[in-house]
């Protein structure tokens, strides 16, 4: 193994980590945005449901 061999096995797996890292922040930003969601529709719900209370 020579240098250009090292380099470049330093560089795949440099990619490699920054394409999982891509994809861990997508699974994250897409478990947010449900969170957020289910926030929304019980913040929804209860503001409807005080707001028709007598």
């Amino acid at each position: 193994m020579d240098v250009q061999d090292v380099i470049e096995l330093i560089e795949y797996f440099r990619n490699l980590q920054n394409n999982e890292m891509k994809f861990e922040i997508e699974e994250l930003r897409g478990y947010i945005d449900i969170r957020f969601e289910e926030l929304y529709v019980k913040l929804t719900e209860y503001i409807d449901s005080n707001i028709s209370a007598p």
